[in-house]
């Protein structure tokens, strides 16, 4: 029989694939990176949060769902984590480190039925309040969740508060939007109260909104959070040096070889290649050169969020983009032969962050 001589090419952000044991290869850490050093949620608890929000229920109710499961849905970061209401305002929380119950106790604490009369919506004021005896006080980066159903009737407009925040702090905070505001009358496009919570939103490219009846659905909430919250990197380790075998040198055979590339993994719902991994691609297509005979297998694969049709077309387009690249550096397009196989074949578990971060790849095997 032939004997495989196998090639792996070691690239920084992965693991060695299709089961071929080998040891002394380089290990792959995900680290998560939290995007503020101060996390304050700012939420409504005036009296339209006791109105309906579409079909889910109360606004309070809904806007209390949407926190407990983003609590639940965060990673241990090392920040600092507050929960406060305006109309009235109230402290349910201080910024303390990170605790996932007492977060859920907090966000559980906010009233959800009150009087709705004459509990009016000073979000304004209330924010020059917070300012005034917590965030002034805070230590570099702050990041402000507003959960608010666009509604603000008394008091300064919060448009020139967090402006002035925004130029006294400079790029340490930053406001995100959770919009709980109702869907625009029929015949318009905006309604009033989309439109204030756009005009907030448009204050400072850094912003992150999404709209409450979107995030109950995982993968959108998976995506906010992550935008919002934390950002991951990739780190080698090295492995301590093997000692030497001690081998005999068989009988010389026929020798075949077949290469098996590292991963290329990508961003959430995203088939564009990342910058980091276009030096390993080209060094990948000058290996496929100098090998005229052989072809090139490229598979695309994705986590486990969203629907399996969806990510069966995304984990084609991964496998084409990798491609594209390599045909761009002179890799005959009948050597490339491409296929997705969607969510259906996880290397690494589906139920952490990390490996589903992971299983947005593509990989390559040269034959």
């Amino acid at each position: 029989m032939m004997k495989l001589k196998k090639i792996f090419l070691l690239a920084v952000s992965l693991f060695f694939l299709l089961g071929l044991g080998s040891t002394g290869l380089a290990q792959v850490e995900t680290v998560v990176e939290p995007r503020a050093e101060n996390f304050v949620f700012y939420v409504d608890n005036s009296g339209s949060m006791g109105h309906q929000y579409e079909d889910l229920g109360l606004k309070s109710e809904v806007a209390r769902d949407v926190l407990l499961a983003i609590n639940e849905d965060l990673p241990e970061l090392e920040a600092n984590f507050g929960v406060y209401t305006y109309g009235p305002y109230w402290q349910y929380r201080p910024v303390t480190g990170y605790h996932r119950q007492d977060m859920a106790n907090a966000i559980n604490s906010i009233p959800l039925y009150f009087d709705l009369f004459g509990r009016r919506t000073p979000m304004g004021s209330d924010l020059q309040r917070l300012d005034n005896d917590t965030i002034s006080g805070l230590q570099d980066r702050v990041a402000v969740i507003v959960v608010t159903d666009g509604e603000s009737n008394v008091g300064p407009h919060p448009r020139e508060v967090m402006q002035n925040m925004y130029n006294t702090y400079g790029d340490r905070i930053c406001f995100h939007f959770i919009s709980l505001a109702q869907r625009p009358p029929a015949g318009t496009t905006v309604s009033d109260e989309e439109a204030f919570v756009d005009e907030l939103a448009g204050l400072n490219p850094c912003t992150v909104k999404a709209d409450a009846n979107e995030l109950h659905r995982d993968f959108v909430r998976a995506d906010f959070i992550q935008e919002v919250f934390y950002s991951t990197r990739e780190v080698v380790t090295e492995p301590a040096p093997q000692p030497e075998p001690i081998i005999v040198p068989p009988e010389p055979e026929p020798v075949e070889e077949v290469i098996v590339f590292s991963n290329i993994t990508f961003d959430f719902d995203s088939a564009e290649i990342r910058p980091e991994y276009e030096d390993i691609l080209r060094e990948a297509a000058d290996i496929i050169m100098d090998r005229p005979d052989t072809t090139v297998l490229v598979e695309g694969h994705t986590c486990n969020i969203g629907p399996a049709d969806y990510n069966q077309g995304l984990s084609e387009r991964r496998a084409q983009s990798v491609a594209d690249f390599l045909e761009e550096e002179g890799v005959s397009e009948d050597r490339l032969e491409t296929v997705g196989h969607g969510l259906t074949q996880p290397r690494f578990d589906n139920d952490t962050i990390e490996g589903r971060s992971l299983n947005r790849r593509v990989e390559m095997s040269l034959q």
